[in-house]
């Protein structure tokens, strides 16, 4: 579609030209199935396992570390039920820590598993949207078997204190019998802008997403440190070590992995790009618009959170899709629902503040004419 301004990149963002490009190859040239053992299954391995190889160089893992999913969600159903569930099916007592930052499908599923006796405790933001780190580990108990952090928040885009709570947790059972929990990241947003990966935060799990950084939808990945046992959510033939099972997507795969790839390459080059976007976009905004998040508040810079009070926020996105500019109102995840956000509403904004806020966010194909027109846009429909 030609001159639109595609401002929702944190829901999905286009396709790199590497990934396209790799993707045809695999599937046009490769597409035996991997777990085949005659020559043409055996070439179709060694590409996803070169796939493999990028997506473990972006994640900080060993590629033997690197579980291929259908996306973040499962990967971050893996990292959650593979934990919990053989406790929950042991009999025994069993605690998790989480944030009410948290993606739905973090938090949806320990609300499921509550219903089986899963004992949770979900810890608030402030004001600021950041999580304190001592509120974290102070929530932690004797039988908390998992601690699950979003390293950025994909509505508000605020950055958690990942490497305290890890400090925090090794320093609280360094010489204690007691097991330590296992610390799951969900990095699918501050991968594409910051420089963190699994060994940097010295996470157990950690999850990122294929289309979120310029790769195709369907495919996921969750990294598992090694020695870490997760029982499998989906099972059949043992694919992905036994993690899970089901035919890779070995195309879907070759374009994760060229996505990553160019990300690495490149992402310095987009970060400061985002920083000058982000400020001229907010330099545009009319005055019934303004930031959710303080200046200063630690931030991913390419999600603009804003609020417009006295508006509602999907008549606001509706309006401006109209004038060809395609922001979010909140997460895509929720797709038609008109509830107000609970990430949002756990900054302390009561029911109608919370409705009135509008996500945009850029993305490695994201030019100034996108942020002009952002701004263009909200000024011909807000007072």
């Amino acid at each position: 579609m030609e001159n639109i301004a595609y401002l929702d990149n944190a829901a999905s963002s286009p396709m790199r030209p590497e990934a396209l490009e790799a993707m045809f190859a695999q599937a046009n040239g490769h597409y035996a199935n991997p777990s085949s053992i005659h020559a043409l299954g055996q070439a179709a391995r060694k590409t996803l396992e070169k796939s493999r190889g990028e997506v473990a160089a972006l994640m900080g893992a060993d590629a033997s570390e690197v579980v291929f999913t259908s996306g973040a969600t499962e990967a971050n159903n893996l990292a959650i039920r593979g934990v919990i569930e053989p406790i929950l099916d042991a009999g025994g007592p069993v605690h998790a820590v989480t944030t009410a930052l948290e993606h739905a499908s973090v938090l949806k599923t320990f609300e499921a598993m509550e219903k089986r006796g899963l004992s949770l405790t979900v810890v608030q933001p402030g004001s600021d949207g950041i999580v304190r780190a001592d509120d974290v580990l102070d929530a932690v108990r004797d039988e908390t078997a998992i601690v699950s952090v979003i390293a950025a928040s994909n509505e508000i885009g605020t950055l958690q204190p990942i490497e305290a709570i890890r400090k925090g947790l090794d320093a609280r059972f360094r010489g204690s019998d007691m097991k330590k929990p296992l610390f799951h990241v969900d990095a699918v947003q501050a991968v594409v802008s910051v420089e963190m990966d699994m060994r940097s935060v010295r996470a157990d799990l950690f999850t990122i997403s294929a289309h979120k950084i310029g790769g195709p939808k369907g495919v996921g990945a969750l990294g598992v440190r090694k020695g870490v046992k997760l029982a499998p959510i989906l099972t059949g033939g043992g694919h992905e070590g036994g993690a899970r099972s089901g035919t890779e997507n070995a195309a879907g795969i070759a374009g994760f992995g060229a996505a990553a790839s160019a990300l690495r390459s490149k992402r310095a080059d987009e970060v400061a790009r985002y920083v000058g976007l982000r400020k001229r976009l907010l330099a545009g905004l009319p005055p019934g618009a303004h930031p959710l998040i303080a200046e200063g508040v630690p931030v991913v810079p390419h999600i603009v959170s804003i609020e417009c009070p006295g508006k509602e926020n999907d008549w606001i996105v509706l309006l401006l899709s109209r004038e060809g500019v395609m922001a979010a109102a909140g997460s895509a995840c929720k797709s038609g629902s008109r509830e107000a956000s609970s990430v949002v509403r756990a900054l302390g904004l009561d029911d109608a503040r919370a409705r009135s806020v509008i996500r945009a966010s850029l993305g490695f194909a994201s030019e100034e004419k996108d942020a002009d027109a952002f701004g263009g846009a909200l000024k011909k429909i807000l007072p």
